[in-house]
């Protein structure tokens, strides 16, 4: 019987066979009934609200994304379109940290990243519920923009005002920059998950086999934010583009489950894994 209990609450479970892992990953997505239409096209399933899973070798680590360890960083972005994904994966995996954190669709990939590193340590999987946005949807040119901002502050008005003057299509889609502004502080506050685009180029076969998936975190308000939501006062608000927040989600947030892995499942757990074929080279092509 899975240890999974159908609230909508944190958990941390402790599992003490592989074959809980699955129970858990399964009794989740049922009792959320997953995964289901969220946001985009409704054929197209990865916009659908579902499950994304995280693999840590070490269970004691937080969720942050490899900026918070060194701030010092260039995160500047050029790509747009259905590049702009792989140009953030691309920097994610082999340039420098950024604010980006990884996911998968994949519970065995997860459980590959868990067990295979720290085989004396503990390890966790996370799973946890969200609606990703298409790579190629504006809120990724946004991010783009976002971090190629040289200020250390800035309000959203005046953020909101450059990327109207830079990009037509969001004239066309905002009628009232103040409408504009409301959604900016939702995005900047908490982030957002983007999945790949439809068609990857063939040789990116890192990310096909990895099934990734990157949260990209939000950003530090100066100002008091539960009081600067509306459309009439959003503007207003000061935001600190380079300090990245991790949102309150992935910290025992509803809806987020931790699967604890005991270390001596680990070496269990990557032969079963390497017969279903998810080595380092099969993820790791060259």
């Amino acid at each position: 019987m899975s240890k999974f209990i159908r609230k909508y609450d944190y958990q941390q479970i402790t599992i003490e066979d592989i074959n809980e892992i699955y129970e858990i990953a399964n009794d989740y997505n049922v009792f959320y009934k997953l995964p289901r239409h969220g946001r985009g096209d409704i054929n197209d399933r990865r916009t659908y609200l579902q499950a994304f899973y995280r693999g840590q070798s070490d269970a004691f680590w937080n969720i942050v994304p490899s900026i918070c360890r060194n701030k010092n960083i260039d995160e500047s972005i050029s790509a747009r379109g259905s590049l702009l994904f792989e140009e953030m994966a691309y920097k994610q995996h082999y340039i420098e940290p950024t604010r980006l954190i990884d996911f998968t669709t994949d519970l065995d990939v997860a459980m590959y990243f868990a067990c295979c590193d720290n085989m004396n340590k503990d390890a966790a999987i996370f799973i946890w519920s969200y609606s990703p946005y298409d790579s190629e949807w504006i809120r990724t040119t946004i991010q783009c923009e976002l971090v190629n901002i040289c200020r250390d502050r800035i309000s959203v008005s005046e953020f909101a005002e450059e990327l109207l003057d830079k990009y037509s299509e969001l004239k066309d889609k905002y009628n009232c920059i103040r409408d504009f502004c409301a959604e900016l502080v939702s995005f900047l506050e908490h982030g957002f998950m983007i999945t790949p685009s439809q068609n990857p180029r063939e040789r990116n076969l890192r990310i096909q086999r990895q099934k990734g998936c990157l949260y990209v975190c939000g950003v530090k308000f100066e100002t008091p934010i539960n009081e600067m939501r509306t459309s009439f006062n959003a503007g207003n608000n000061i935001f600190c583009p380079h300090d990245v927040v991790v949102p309150k989600e992935l910290d025992k947030g509803h809806f987020l489950v931790k699967i604890i892995i005991p270390f001596h499942l680990k070496n269990e757990i990557m032969m079963q894994l390497e017969k279903k074929g998810i080595t380092e080279k099969f993820l790791f092509p060259d």
